[in-house]
C-alpha cells in the first residue's frame, strides 16, 4: 500500500513527527502575579514579624480600623533623620494623636519591604529598624516584609505608602501620606470611616523612596 507524501506528511506532523524526530510541544508558561490591593475589595492577609519578634496578622484586628504605612530606615521622606521625613518632623506623631481622636482602637502599623534594596538579611533589617525606632522615638511596631511578598500584595511602590482598612478588612484608601501641606488624607478616609460616609479621595498619587521588590 502506498501512502502518498502530501498524506504522510501530514500524518507525521498530527504525530509530532519530522524527520524521525518527535517534536514535544512545549507546555505553555505561565506566570502568576497576585493582583495589588483594590479599594472596595478585602485587603490582603499577612502574617509578619516586628522588630522584637513579636508575630501581626491582619486578622489580629478585625473589627479595628488598620493603617498601613510602607517604611525604610535611610529613606529620607520615611525613616530618615531629616526635616522632610514624616516620622522625624513629627508628621506621624501628630497624626496619631488625631486619629486616636476620631477612634481609640484605630491601629497603626509600619511595614519595612526593603531587605533588597538595603541588601540585608531580615534579620539585620530588623536590627536596624529597631535601633531607629529607640532613636527617633517611632512607637508603633514596624513589622519585616522579610521577602516583599506583603509589598507585592498591596502594591506597595513607595515610602511612605498609606493604606487604610476599614473594621471589616476592606481597602478603602491608599496613596500619599498627606499632599506635604495641610491635608492628610490617611486622616480624611478614617473620618469618612467612622461617620458612615463614603472616602473621598480613594487614592492620591504616593510620594517618596521607591520599594524594590525581590
Amino acid at each position: 500500500m502506498c501512502i502518498c507524501k502530501p498524506i504522510l506528511a501530514a500524518v507525521l506532523a498530527t504525530a509530532g513527527i519530522i524527520g524521525g524526530s518527535l517534536l514535544v510541544a512545549a507546555a505553555p508558561s505561565v506566570t502568576e502575579v497576585a493582583p495589588a490591593a483594590e479599594i472596595g475589595k478585602p485587603a490582603p492577609a499577612f502574617t509578619m514579624k516586628d522588630t522584637d519578634g513579636k508575630s501581626h496578622s491582619l486578622e489580629d484586628f478585625k473589627g479595628k480600623i488598620v493603617v498601613l504605612e510602607w517604611f525604610c530606615p535611610t529613606c529620607p521622606y520615611s525613616g530618615g533623620n531629616g526635616r522632610r521625613s514624616i516620622h522625624n518632623n513629627g508628621a506621624v506623631k501628630e497624626l496619631a494623636k488625631n486619629l486616636k481622636a476620631v477612634d481609640s482602637d484605630v491601629v497603626y502599623l509600619l511595614v519595612d519591604s526593603s531587605t533588597a534594596k538595603m541588601r540585608m538579611s531580615a534579620d539585620d533589617l530588623a536590627k536596624k529598624d529597631a535601633e531607629l525606632k529607640k532613636a527617633i522615638g517611632i512607637e508603633s511596631p514596624i513589622l519585616i516584609d522579610a521577602d516583599t511578598s506583603v509589598a507585592k500584595a498591596y502594591g506597595a511602590k513607595s515610602t511612605p505608602h498609606m493604606f487604610v482598612i476599614d473594621a471589616d478588612g476592606i481597602l478603602r484608601y491608599h496613596g500619599a501620606f498627606s499632599d506635604q501641606k495641610k491635608t492628610n488624607y490617611v486622616l480624611g478616609a478614617v473620618k469618612s470611616i467612622k461617620a458612615g460616609g463614603t472616602v473621598e479621595p480613594t487614592y492620591v498619587k504616593q510620594w517618596g523612596c521607591g520599594v524594590r521588590y525581590q
